[in-house]
Protein backbone atom coordinates (compact mmCIF):
# COMPACT_ATOMS: atom_id res chain seq x y z
CA UNK A 1 0.00 0.00 0.00
CA UNK A 2 2.81 2.42 1.01
CA UNK A 3 3.81 1.96 -2.85
CA UNK A 4 0.62 2.69 -4.54
CA UNK A 5 0.73 5.90 -2.21
CA UNK A 6 3.92 7.25 -3.62
CA UNK A 7 2.46 5.65 -7.14
CA UNK A 8 -0.10 8.17 -6.89
CA UNK A 9 1.80 10.92 -6.24
CA UNK A 10 3.80 10.32 -9.02
CA UNK A 11 1.26 9.46 -11.65
CA UNK A 12 -0.27 13.15 -10.56
CA UNK A 13 2.99 15.06 -10.92
CA UNK A 14 3.51 12.98 -14.28
CA UNK A 15 1.26 15.45 -16.18
CA UNK A 16 3.91 18.09 -15.32
CA UNK A 17 6.95 16.38 -16.65
CA UNK A 18 5.90 16.16 -20.22
CA UNK A 19 5.85 18.96 -22.95
CA UNK A 20 3.54 20.06 -26.76
CA UNK A 21 2.15 21.06 -29.96
CA UNK A 22 -1.31 20.60 -30.99
CA UNK A 23 -4.16 22.24 -31.40
CA UNK A 24 -6.74 20.41 -29.85
CA UNK A 25 -7.41 22.99 -26.90
CA UNK A 26 -9.31 26.08 -28.14
CA UNK A 27 -6.95 29.50 -28.05
CA UNK A 28 -6.16 32.03 -30.01
CA UNK A 29 -2.85 32.88 -28.58
CA UNK A 30 -2.98 36.49 -29.31
CA UNK A 31 -0.66 39.19 -27.55
CA UNK A 32 -3.61 40.14 -25.51
CA UNK A 33 -2.07 39.30 -21.56
CA UNK A 34 -4.94 38.97 -18.44
CA UNK A 35 -3.73 38.28 -15.45
CA UNK A 36 -4.22 35.10 -14.11
CA UNK A 37 -4.87 33.19 -10.88
CA UNK A 38 -2.65 30.20 -11.85
CA UNK A 39 1.28 30.86 -12.18
CA UNK A 40 2.13 28.68 -15.52
CA UNK A 41 5.46 28.55 -14.93
CA UNK A 42 5.04 27.28 -11.99
CA UNK A 43 1.74 25.27 -11.35
CA UNK A 44 1.78 22.22 -13.06
CA UNK A 45 5.38 21.69 -13.25
CA UNK A 46 7.67 20.32 -10.99
CA UNK A 47 8.03 23.33 -9.08
CA UNK A 48 4.78 22.05 -7.02
CA UNK A 49 7.00 19.47 -5.52
CA UNK A 50 9.20 21.86 -4.10
CA UNK A 51 6.37 23.47 -0.96
CA UNK A 52 9.03 26.08 0.34
CA UNK A 53 8.65 27.73 -2.75
CA UNK A 54 4.65 28.70 -2.83
CA UNK A 55 4.78 30.62 -5.95
CA UNK A 56 2.35 28.40 -8.19
CA UNK A 57 -0.31 31.28 -7.47
CA UNK A 58 -0.98 34.82 -7.94
CA UNK A 59 -1.04 36.38 -4.66
CA UNK A 60 -2.70 39.57 -5.66
CA UNK A 61 -5.79 38.00 -7.17
CA UNK A 62 -5.94 35.54 -4.17
CA UNK A 63 -6.47 38.65 -2.30
CA UNK A 64 -8.92 39.93 -4.96
CA UNK A 65 -10.79 37.23 -5.02
CA UNK A 66 -10.87 37.37 -1.05
CA UNK A 67 -10.02 33.74 -1.18
CA UNK A 68 -9.86 31.58 2.34
CA UNK A 69 -9.07 28.57 0.42
CA UNK A 70 -9.02 26.37 -2.69
CA UNK A 71 -9.54 22.83 -3.22
CA UNK A 72 -7.96 20.45 -6.00
CA UNK A 73 -9.22 17.05 -6.25
CA UNK A 74 -7.70 15.15 -8.78
CA UNK A 75 -9.31 12.10 -10.66
CA UNK A 76 -8.25 9.06 -12.69
CA UNK A 77 -11.10 8.14 -15.32
CA UNK A 78 -11.46 4.65 -16.50
CA UNK A 79 -12.49 5.25 -20.33
CA UNK A 80 -15.03 2.77 -19.67
CA UNK A 81 -16.04 5.58 -17.49
CA UNK A 82 -15.76 8.55 -19.87
CA UNK A 83 -19.33 9.50 -19.98
CA UNK A 84 -18.70 10.29 -15.82
CA UNK A 85 -16.43 13.38 -16.63
CA UNK A 86 -18.95 15.48 -15.73
CA UNK A 87 -20.86 13.38 -12.34
CA UNK A 88 -17.53 13.52 -10.16
CA UNK A 89 -18.58 15.61 -7.60
CA UNK A 90 -19.86 13.57 -4.82
CA UNK A 91 -17.22 10.66 -5.84
CA UNK A 92 -13.86 10.58 -3.71
CA UNK A 93 -11.15 11.80 -5.71
CA UNK A 94 -7.55 9.47 -6.12
CA UNK A 95 -5.67 12.50 -4.59
CA UNK A 96 -6.53 16.19 -2.82
CA UNK A 97 -4.97 19.01 -2.07
CA UNK A 98 -6.03 22.10 0.12
CA UNK A 99 -4.45 25.44 -0.04
CA UNK A 100 -5.56 27.83 2.80
CA UNK A 101 -3.96 31.28 2.71
CA UNK A 102 -3.75 34.92 4.78
CA UNK A 103 -5.89 38.19 4.10
CA UNK A 104 -3.29 39.30 2.02
CA UNK A 105 -3.31 36.19 -0.87
CA UNK A 106 0.19 34.43 0.29
CA UNK A 107 -0.39 30.76 1.45
CA UNK A 108 -0.77 29.66 5.07
CA UNK A 109 -1.25 26.17 5.10
CA UNK A 110 -0.76 23.10 2.38
CA UNK A 111 -2.65 19.67 2.89
CA UNK A 112 -2.03 16.92 -0.17
CA UNK A 113 -4.70 13.73 1.22
CA UNK A 114 -4.20 10.31 -1.04
CA UNK A 115 -7.60 7.65 -1.27
CA UNK A 116 -8.05 4.42 -2.79
CA UNK A 117 -10.97 2.12 -1.92
CA UNK A 118 -12.91 5.67 -0.76
CA UNK A 119 -10.52 5.29 2.21
CA UNK A 120 -7.55 8.24 3.28
CA UNK A 121 -4.25 6.15 2.86
CA UNK A 122 -1.90 8.87 2.91
CA UNK A 123 -1.63 12.67 4.08
CA UNK A 124 0.76 15.44 3.93
CA UNK A 125 0.25 18.85 5.92
CA UNK A 126 2.37 21.84 6.02
CA UNK A 127 2.47 25.23 7.88
CA UNK A 128 4.14 28.43 6.28
CA UNK A 129 5.70 29.94 9.20
CA UNK A 130 6.71 33.00 7.07
CA UNK A 131 5.40 34.85 4.62
CA UNK A 132 7.12 34.37 1.20
CA UNK A 133 10.65 36.84 0.77
CA UNK A 134 11.54 38.45 -2.30
CA UNK A 135 12.33 35.55 -3.99
CA UNK A 136 9.48 33.00 -3.24
CA UNK A 137 10.89 31.10 -0.57
CA UNK A 138 9.42 31.04 2.69
CA UNK A 139 9.48 28.31 5.98
CA UNK A 140 7.11 25.76 6.81
CA UNK A 141 6.58 23.44 9.16
CA UNK A 142 5.88 19.99 8.66
CA UNK A 143 3.22 18.31 10.29
CA UNK A 144 3.39 14.38 10.61
CA UNK A 145 0.52 11.87 11.05
CA UNK A 146 0.57 7.60 11.41
CA UNK A 147 0.18 7.69 7.74
CA UNK A 148 2.77 9.97 7.10
CA UNK A 149 4.72 8.45 9.23
CA UNK A 150 4.58 4.82 8.04
CA UNK A 151 4.83 6.09 3.88
CA UNK A 152 8.11 8.35 4.96
CA UNK A 153 10.24 5.64 7.17
CA UNK A 154 10.49 3.25 3.81
CA UNK A 155 14.10 3.77 3.08
CA UNK A 156 13.09 2.48 -0.43
CA UNK A 157 10.67 6.00 -1.34
CA UNK A 158 11.89 9.37 -2.56
CA UNK A 159 9.74 11.81 -0.93
CA UNK A 160 7.57 13.59 -3.51
CA UNK A 161 7.64 16.91 -1.62
CA UNK A 162 10.94 18.76 -1.23
CA UNK A 163 11.24 21.00 1.92
CA UNK A 164 14.26 23.30 1.91
CA UNK A 165 16.17 25.55 3.97
CA UNK A 166 18.15 28.64 3.40
CA UNK A 167 21.45 27.96 3.01
CA UNK A 168 23.31 31.31 1.72
CA UNK A 169 21.71 34.25 -0.63
CA UNK A 170 24.49 36.49 -1.99
CA UNK A 171 23.72 39.35 -4.48
CA UNK A 172 25.57 36.20 -7.28
CA UNK A 173 23.42 33.59 -6.20
CA UNK A 174 20.72 31.75 -4.20
CA UNK A 175 21.54 28.59 -2.14
CA UNK A 176 19.05 25.88 0.04
CA UNK A 177 19.40 22.97 1.11
CA UNK A 178 17.24 19.98 0.54
CA UNK A 179 16.41 18.75 4.14
CA UNK A 180 15.29 14.93 3.05
CA UNK A 181 18.59 14.47 0.97
CA UNK A 182 21.06 17.43 1.78
CA UNK A 183 21.39 17.96 -1.93
CA UNK A 184 21.38 22.04 -3.03
CA UNK A 185 18.78 24.00 -5.47
CA UNK A 186 21.10 26.82 -6.66
CA UNK A 187 19.83 30.11 -8.26
CA UNK A 188 22.25 32.11 -10.42
CA UNK A 189 20.69 35.03 -10.30
CA UNK A 190 22.58 37.17 -12.70
CA UNK A 191 22.87 36.79 -16.56
CA UNK A 192 26.78 37.73 -16.67
CA UNK A 193 27.31 34.45 -14.73
CA UNK A 194 25.34 31.51 -16.50
CA UNK A 195 28.20 30.35 -18.17
CA UNK A 196 29.35 26.61 -17.47
CA UNK A 197 32.96 27.85 -15.85
CA UNK A 198 31.51 30.19 -13.65
CA UNK A 199 28.54 28.12 -12.32
CA UNK A 200 31.74 25.71 -11.80
CA UNK A 201 33.84 28.17 -9.71
CA UNK A 202 31.13 29.97 -7.75
CA UNK A 203 28.38 27.15 -6.72
CA UNK A 204 31.11 23.94 -7.19
CA UNK A 205 27.85 21.89 -7.28
CA UNK A 206 27.37 18.22 -7.61
CA UNK A 207 25.74 15.86 -10.16
CA UNK A 208 22.63 15.62 -7.65
CA UNK A 209 22.17 19.25 -7.23
CA UNK A 210 19.56 21.78 -9.04
CA UNK A 211 21.09 24.83 -10.74
CA UNK A 212 18.25 27.32 -12.05
CA UNK A 213 19.04 30.26 -14.12
CA UNK A 214 17.49 33.20 -13.27
CA UNK A 215 14.95 33.84 -10.04
CA UNK A 216 12.79 31.64 -8.50
CA UNK A 217 9.52 33.07 -10.27
CA UNK A 218 11.12 33.28 -13.85
CA UNK A 219 13.43 30.51 -14.10
CA UNK A 220 15.17 30.78 -17.55
CA UNK A 221 16.90 26.99 -16.99
CA UNK A 222 17.09 24.25 -15.00
CA UNK A 223 19.52 21.41 -14.86
CA UNK A 224 21.93 19.08 -13.55
CA UNK A 225 25.56 18.82 -14.40
CA UNK A 226 28.41 15.97 -14.88
CA UNK A 227 32.00 16.28 -14.86
CA UNK A 228 31.23 20.17 -13.88
CA UNK A 229 30.46 21.25 -17.04
CA UNK A 230 28.35 18.64 -18.99
CA UNK A 231 24.62 19.12 -18.56
CA UNK A 232 21.21 16.97 -17.77
CA UNK A 233 18.11 16.76 -17.07
CA UNK A 234 17.80 20.10 -19.00
CA UNK A 235 14.30 22.46 -18.77
CA UNK A 236 13.91 25.97 -20.87
CA UNK A 237 11.60 28.38 -20.04
CA UNK A 238 10.41 30.16 -23.11
CA UNK A 239 8.66 33.61 -22.15
CA UNK A 240 7.13 36.50 -24.18
CA UNK A 241 9.63 39.20 -24.05
CA UNK A 242 7.02 41.93 -23.50
CA UNK A 243 4.59 40.56 -20.79
CA UNK A 244 6.87 37.71 -19.09
CA UNK A 245 4.28 35.34 -20.03
CA UNK A 246 4.75 31.76 -20.26
CA UNK A 247 4.81 30.18 -23.54
CA UNK A 248 6.69 27.13 -23.82
CA UNK A 249 8.68 24.92 -21.50
CA UNK A 250 11.13 22.25 -23.30
CA UNK A 251 12.95 19.40 -21.21
CA UNK A 252 14.98 16.95 -21.88
CA UNK A 253 15.81 13.74 -20.01
CA UNK A 254 17.67 11.54 -21.98
CA UNK A 255 16.84 9.57 -24.35
CA UNK A 256 13.46 11.92 -24.23
CA UNK A 257 12.57 15.53 -25.01
CA UNK A 258 9.27 16.56 -23.80
CA UNK A 259 7.94 19.97 -25.03
CA UNK A 260 4.89 21.76 -23.35
CA UNK A 261 3.04 24.44 -25.23
CA UNK A 262 0.73 27.26 -23.07
CA UNK A 263 -2.52 28.15 -25.10
CA UNK A 264 -4.57 31.50 -24.10
CA UNK A 265 -7.70 32.15 -25.36
CA UNK A 266 -8.61 35.78 -27.31
CA UNK A 267 -8.97 37.54 -23.92
CA UNK A 268 -5.67 36.76 -22.81
CA UNK A 269 -6.46 33.62 -19.94
CA UNK A 270 -4.60 30.48 -20.24
CA UNK A 271 -7.12 27.98 -21.38
CA UNK A 272 -4.79 24.52 -21.29
CA UNK A 273 -1.03 23.30 -22.38
CA UNK A 274 -0.01 20.33 -24.81
CA UNK A 275 2.50 17.85 -23.85
CA UNK A 276 4.59 15.87 -25.99
CA UNK A 277 7.20 13.30 -25.74
CA UNK A 278 9.41 12.20 -28.13
CA UNK A 279 12.69 10.55 -28.78
CA UNK A 280 14.96 12.02 -31.32
CA UNK A 281 12.83 13.14 -33.75
CA UNK A 282 10.03 10.12 -33.33
CA UNK A 283 6.79 11.21 -31.66
CA UNK A 284 6.01 8.79 -29.05
CA UNK A 285 2.95 10.18 -27.05
CA UNK A 286 0.71 13.45 -26.00
CA UNK A 287 -0.87 14.82 -23.07
CA UNK A 288 -3.92 17.60 -24.28
CA UNK A 289 -5.09 19.71 -20.71
CA UNK A 290 -7.80 21.61 -20.91
CA UNK A 291 -8.70 24.38 -18.64
CA UNK A 292 -12.39 25.86 -18.37
CA UNK A 293 -12.64 28.62 -16.45
CA UNK A 294 -15.70 30.60 -14.80
CA UNK A 295 -17.12 33.98 -14.86
CA UNK A 296 -14.36 35.27 -12.81
CA UNK A 297 -11.82 33.85 -15.09
CA UNK A 298 -10.66 31.40 -12.02
CA UNK A 299 -9.91 27.47 -13.40
CA UNK A 300 -12.80 25.31 -12.24
CA UNK A 301 -11.52 22.23 -13.93
CA UNK A 302 -8.84 21.03 -15.82
CA UNK A 303 -9.02 18.27 -18.46
CA UNK A 304 -5.94 16.09 -19.08
CA UNK A 305 -5.90 13.84 -21.82
CA UNK A 306 -3.61 10.98 -22.52
CA UNK A 307 -2.86 9.92 -25.90
CA UNK A 308 -1.33 7.56 -28.56
CA UNK A 309 0.40 7.97 -31.52
CA UNK A 310 -3.38 7.21 -33.13
CA UNK A 311 -4.10 10.53 -31.18
CA UNK A 312 -6.45 7.96 -29.78
CA UNK A 313 -7.35 9.00 -26.22
CA UNK A 314 -5.43 6.43 -23.50
CA UNK A 315 -6.22 7.77 -20.37
CA UNK A 316 -8.41 11.04 -18.65
CA UNK A 317 -7.66 12.34 -15.22
CA UNK A 318 -9.92 15.29 -14.02
CA UNK A 319 -9.04 18.14 -11.57
CA UNK A 320 -11.87 19.78 -10.04
CA UNK A 321 -10.95 23.16 -8.12
CA UNK A 322 -13.50 24.75 -5.60
CA UNK A 323 -13.26 28.05 -3.64
CA UNK A 324 -14.14 29.56 -0.59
Amino acid sequence: MIKFVYTIAVIALFFSACSGSRTDVKKNNSEKVAPFLFRMNAMYTDAEKFVSFPIWLNDSLVAKYKIKKMTRSLYFIELEDSLEINNLENDIPREKREYWFFDNGQLKELNFSFFYDDEQIGNFTFIYKSLKDKYGFADIVELKDSMHLEYSEDENMDFPYKIHQKSRQTEKYLAYQDMETGNYLFYMLNKKNWGPLSIDSVLNPTQNDIIVLGKPMFPAKQYRVINKVNERDVQRYKYNLSSNRIETILRQESPFENNRTLMYNQNGYCNGYIDSTFSGKLFLTRIVSEIKLDKLNRPIKVIHRKENQQDKTARISIELIKYE
